[in-house]
C-alpha cells in the first residue's frame, strides 16, 4: 500500500514537471520581455524650459496613449514612459505648442533606454521692447494688451511671448504717454525682435509728432521732412538722418529727428515745432533692404496735442522709393495737411549713413 503510494506520488510530481517545463517553453511564443523607455524632449529651436509640459505619448502599434508630465533631471527634460515591450516600436509625442514628433526605438530585454526628441514649434516668439519714441534706447513702463485681453498683470518694459503664426496687434499704454497700436506679424520657429513705441504728449514748442515703424525688410527706411521751399538737398532746411536738426534762414529750429533706429521692427521720430512756418514735405525713403515699401509692413502715427493720433500706412502697390505721405501746413503753431499717399522715384542723392 505505502509504496503503490509513493509511486503516484511520483508520478504526480513527474506529470506537474512536464506541465511546468511546457509552460515554460511556451512563455516566448504569447510573452514579450519588458523594457524600459524615457523620451529625452528639447525645443530644438527656442530652447524653452519644458518642465512641467504635458506629453501625451502614443505607441503607433497598439494607439495605446500615456499623458506624463515632463520632468527636469539635470539639464534635460525627461518624459516618462516607463515600461514597454522590448524589440522595435515607435512612441510618437504631443507636447501643447509643438509638431508632434516619433521615436523609433529597437530595446533590448530589460534595457532601459533614453532616447533624445527635438520638437519643433509651432508658435514663433515676439521679443518686444516698449519704447519712449522721442528717446533713443529707452524703455517704458507700459500695460500691454493685445485686443481686450491683458498680455502682463503688471507694467513691464519688455516683454517675451510665444505666439501661433499670423498677425497680432497690441496695445500700450503708460502714464505721460499717448496709447500706441502696433501690428506684428509672427512665423513659426522664428523670433521676432522689435520695439512698440510710446509717443509722450506734446508739451512746451512742440506742434506734431510723426512716428514710423515698420516690422520687415526692407530692414532701413528713413524719415524725411523737407521745407517745401527748399532751394538743395541736403541743407539746414531737410531734416533727415544726416540733418537731424532742422533751421530755417533765421536761425531758428523746426523739426528734430529724434530717433534714427536702423535695425529691422524699429522706429524712427520726428517732431516738428511751434516755430515751423510755412509748408513742409513729409515722406518715407527707402535706403536699404529687399524688397519694397509695400512689402515692409510700414506704418506712420502723427500725433498732435492731447494724444490725437492718425494713422497712415503706405498704398498697397508702393513699389517706388518714395512713400510721401503728406503736405504739412504750419502757421502760428497750428497744423494742417493734405495727404498725398502715393509713391514716386523722388530723390536719388541720399547720403550714405
Amino acid at each position: 500500500m505505502s509504496g503503490a503510494a509513493n509511486d503516484r506520488k511520483a508520478a504526480v510530481f513527474l506529470a506537474s514537471l512536464v506541465v511546468i517545463g511546457a509552460g515554460l517553453l511556451a512563455i516566448p511564443f504569447f510573452l514579450t520581455p519588458p523594457a524600459y523607455l524615457d523620451l529625452a524632449v528639447r525645443d530644438a529651436v527656442f530652447d524653452t524650459d519644458l518642465a512641467n509640459r504635458q506629453a501625451t505619448i502614443t505607441e503607433e502599434r497598439t494607439g495605446r496613449t500615456l499623458t506624463t508630465a515632463v520632468e527636469r533631471i539635470g539639464g534635460t527634460f525627461v518624459a516618462r514612459i516607463g515600461r514597454i515591450n522590448s524589440g522595435a516600436g515607435a512612441y510618437t509625442a504631443r507636447v501643447a505648442g509643438y509638431k508632434p514628433r516619433t521615436a523609433r526605438i529597437q530595446a533590448a530585454a530589460l534595457q532601459a533606454l533614453r532616447v533624445p526628441l527635438d520638437l519643433t514649434p509651432a508658435f514663433g516668439r515676439l521679443e518686444l521692447t516698449l519704447a519712449n519714441a522721442t528717446q533713443k534706447d529707452q524703455s517704458v513702463l507700459a500695460n500691454l494688451k493685445e485686443g481686450t485681453r491683458s498680455v502682463t498683470p503688471e507694467p513691464q518694459r519688455s516683454v517675451v511671448l510665444e505666439l501661433p503664426p499670423g498677425k497680432h496687434a497690441f496695445t500700450a499704454d503708460a502714464p505721460g504717454f499717448c496709447p500706441s497700436e502696433r501690428e506684428y506679424d509672427i512665423q513659426a520657429g522664428k523670433v521676432t525682435k522689435a520695439a512698440l513705441p510710446l509717443s509722450p504728449d506734446l508739451t512746451g514748442d512742440e506742434a506734431a509728432r510723426f512716428v514710423l515703424t515698420w516690422r520687415n525688410e526692407p530692414r532701413d527706411l528713413d524719415t524725411h521732412f523737407w521745407k517745401s521751399d527748399a532751394t538743395h538737398f541736403p541743407s539746414p532746411q531737410t531734416v533727415f538722418f544726416g540733418q537731424k536738426i532742422g533751421q530755417l534762414p533765421n536761425g531758428e529750429t523746426f523739426a528734430t529727428l529724434d530717433v534714427d533706429q536702423v535695425n529691422p521692427g524699429a522706429y524712427e521720430t520726428l517732431t516738428v515745432r511751434n516755430t515751423a512756418e510755412g509748408t513742409y514735405r513729409y515722406f518715407i525713403y527707402l535706403y536699404h533692404g529687399i524688397g519694397t515699401i509695400a512689402d515692409a509692413g510700414a506704418s506712420v502715427q502723427f500725433y498732435t496735442r492731447g494724444c490725437h493720433v492718425r494713422t497712415f500706412t503706405p498704398p498697397p502697390n508702393c513699389s517706388l522709393p518714395n512713400w510721401m505721405v503728406a503736405m504739412v501746413h504750419v502757421t502760428n503753431g497750428q497744423i494742417s495737411f493734405d495727404e498725398l499717399q502715393r509713391c514716386e522715384l523722388g530723390t536719388s542723392s541720399v547720403p550714405t549713413k
